[in-house]
Order: structure tokens, then C-alpha cells, then sequence
């Protein structure tokens, strides 16, 4: 089935700050990954990960992603494996840069991308597999915005990570109000 997954990772920005900007909160709790709320993780490199186990979270919004920016460089991430679909955009001092986009199933060799991509993305494009290609060791159009993200903040959904694997994630609590679908705001 694969995984739904959305994740945004801010660099040189406090946990706490963090929080605050997405609307979270500590729980003292921990939980394994992938997660099925949101949650937490310290990344190498002053970055710090949250995760949450929806493609479309509200993490990866525009509007949270302009908040946790602001000040800062910060990478949002989207994956629904099922489709083969992945997303990867980033976003500094509150405006989002670039954006890279593989939707599977409309073309399994579809890539998408708007604003001042890096030259590793050209790079990446050049020497992609094709859809039918059984080498392993190269990398398709699905894994490009994934490539991109990890080399920006270190991590990636589906790789093995000591760091990462050693300590658990910290399961945060979601503070914006939630309304069921059939029940106006007010």
C-alpha cells in the first residue's frame, strides 16, 4: 500500500520556537516511526524534523510553512507512495523558493517544478532512470524531489538512519482547533 507521509524540517531554529509556529506541542511522550499524529525528531546539522502521517497535513501548508520560515530555511516534504506521488519545496524568510513535484499517476515519468530550483535538480534530471529500468542503484522521477530534500536537511522517509533509528521520535500534540467535516467553523 506505502506510506502518507508529510514532514517539514527548519534549520537554525529552536525546537520551542518551532512548536509555537506550527501550532504544537510537547507531549512527553514517544513514539515509533513512521507515527500516525505528528512528531518530532533533532536532525543533524542544526535542523529539527516533524513528521506527521498524512500527505496533506497542515504542516506542509503554505501557511505554516511561511510562519516556521520566517528568519530562517525550512523544507516541506509531501509523499502518498500509492500513487507514486512526492513533493519537496523550500521555503526561506517566510516566501517559498522552489517547488518540485512527481505525480505518478498521471505519468510515471512526470516531474514538475516552479521558482529557482538548485543545479542538483538538472543534475538529478539528466541522469534519471527510466520508468522500466530494473538498475537499483540509479534513482527515478519519484525520487528526485526526495533526493533534494535530504541533501537540503539529512533525512529522508525511507532510508536507514543510526541517528535516527537509536532514539525515538517525540509525539507532539496538534493545538489547532479541528472541526469534523460536517460541522461549519465559526
Amino acid at each position: 500500500m506505502g506510506i502518507s507521509l508529510s514532514w517539514v524540517a527548519v534549520e537554525a531554529l529552536s525546537a520551542d520556537d518551532a512548536l509555537s509556529r506550527l501550532s504544537l506541542a510537547r507531549t512527553a511522550k514517544s513514539c515509533a516511526y513512521p507515527c500516525k499524529g505528528v512528531a518530532g525528531h533533532a536532525l543533524p546539522k542544526n535542523w529539527f524534523l516533524f513528521a506527521a502521517g498524512r500527505c496533506d497535513h497542515r504542516i506542509v501548508s503554505a501557511a505554516s510553512m511561511s510562519a516556521l520560515s520566517k528568519g530562517c530555511r525550512a523544507i516541506a516534504c509531501a509523499i502518498e507512495e500509492h500513487v507514486n506521488f512526492a513533493s519537496t519545496e523550500l521555503w526561506q524568510d517566510g516566501a517559498r523558493i522552489w517547488h518540485v513535484q512527481h505525480q505518478g499517476d498521471e505519468d510515471s515519468e512526470n516531474i514538475s517544478f516552479e521558482g529557482k530550483v538548485p543545479q542538483r535538480f538538472h543534475e538529478l534530471l539528466a541522469t534519471v532512470e527510466p520508468d522500466d529500468s530494473e538498475n537499483l542503484n540509479g534513482h527515478f522521477h519519484m525520487d528526485i524531489p526526495l533526493i533534494l530534500a535530504k541533501e537540503l536537511a539529512g533525512f529522508r522517509h525511507d532510508d536507514s538512519n543510526p541517528e535516527l533509528d537509536a532514539t525515538p521520535f517525540e509525539e507532539l500534540a496538534d493545538l489547532q482547533a479541528k472541526n469534523s467535516w460536517w460541522k461549519p467553523r465559526k
